[in-house]
C-alpha cells in the first residue's frame, strides 16, 4: 500500500509542473553533491529519476547537453559512468542556495527603486537591469542589491508602508501566485502522509519537491520576499518546502551508491 501511496504522491507533486529532465539534473547534483568533488553514478542517478518518469534515454539525452552546455562533467569508472557539476555549474549553484534553500529567502537583499533618464532608450535601460529586477515602467524597475548606480539613473531606497495594487500585481502576478499555491497546497498533503522507509523513495520525493521549489523560486530574485506580505503564496510555499525538506532529509551520496536498486 505504501509504494502505491507513495507513487501517488510523487505524480501529484510532479505534475506541479512541467518537467525538463536537463533542469532535473541539475537540481539533484546541485542537492546530493555537497562538494564540487563529489560525484554520483549513473545507476543512483537513473535509479532517483525513474519515479518521475523519466527513462533512460531522456537521461542520457540531458546528460549529453549538459555536458555539451558546460553544466556537468562525466568519467567512465569502469562500466559506470559518473558525474559531477563543472566549476561553472557548481558556482551558478551556489549563488542560487540562498534564495532555495533559506527561511526567508535571500534576507541580506535590500531593494532600491531604478529610475532612468527620459532619453535613456527603453531597451538601453533594459540591458542595465540586473537579474531579478522587476521592471514598473518602460524607465523604472525595482532592483535588489545593485552594485553601483548606472550613469544617468537615479536610484533610492524603496519601503513603501502601502504598495499600490497594480504595484503589487506586477511583482508577483495572479499566474506566479497560483503556481506557489498550488505547490504549497501539494506539498502540505505530502507531508500529512508517513515518510517513505525506503532510502531512495524518500530521495526521490524529496528531490521532486525541490525541483517544483527550485523552478519556481530561481525565476525571480529577492525583490518579491522583500516587499510582499509574510503571508504571500510564495512564502507560504517555503514554508511547506522547507516542512518537507526536514522530513525528507538529504542523504549522504555515499549511502545512495551502498544501496543502488538493481533494475
Amino acid at each position: 500500500m505504501q509504494q502505491v501511496d507513495l507513487q501517488e504522491d510523487i505524480n501529484a507533486v510532479r505534475d506541479c509542473g512541467p518537467i525538463k529532465v536537463w533542469s532535473v539534473v541539475v537540481t539533484i547534483l546541485g542537492d546530493l553533491l555537497q562538494d564540487k568533488e563529489s560525484w554520483i553514478s549513473g545507476p543512483v542517478l537513473d535509479a532517483l529519476v525513474r519515479p518521475l518518469g523519466i527513462n533512460n534515454q531522456a537521461l542520457r539525452v540531458a546528460l549529453h547537453r549538459l555536458r555539451r552546455d558546460g553544466w556537468v562533467v562525466t568519467e567512465k569508472r569502469g562500466r559506470m559512468s559518473a558525474h559531477r557539476l563543472s566549476a561553472e555549474g557548481w558556482a551558478a549553484t551556489e549563488r542560487a542556495r540562498p534564495q532555495v534553500y533559506g527561511a526567508k529567502g535571500n534576507a541580506a537583499a535590500t531593494v532600491s527603486l531604478l529610475i532612468g533618464e527620459p532619453s535613456l532608450a527603453v531597451a538601453e535601460f533594459e540591458a542595465l537591469l540586473p537579474a531579478g529586477a522587476v521592471p514598473l515602467s518602460t524607465r523604472s524597475a525595482l532592483v535588489s542589491d545593485l552594485s553601483e548606480t548606472p550613469q544617468g539613473c537615479l536610484l533610492s531606497a524603496f519601503a513603501p508602508s502601502d504598495m499600490p495594487e497594480w504595484v503589487t500585481e506586477t511583482v508577483a502576478p495572479q499566474v506566479m501566485r497560483a503556481e506557489y499555491d498550488e505547490l504549497a497546497s501539494v506539498v502540505e498533503k505530502v507531508l500529512a502522509h508517513p515518510v517513505p522507509e525506503d532510502l531512495f523513495d524518500r530521495t526521490s520525493l524529496r528531490l521532486v519537491v525541490l525541483h517544483h521549489w527550485r523552478r519556481l523560486c530561481l525565476r525571480h530574485g529577492a525583490v518579491q520576499d522583500l516587499v510582499l506580505p509574510r503571508d504571500w503564496e510564495g512564502a507560504r510555499a517555503r514554508q511547506m518546502v522547507l516542512r518537507a525538506f526536514q522530513h525528507l532529509p538529504r542523504p549522504n551520496i555515499d549511502a545512495l551508491e551502498q544501496r543502488v536498486p538493481l533494475r
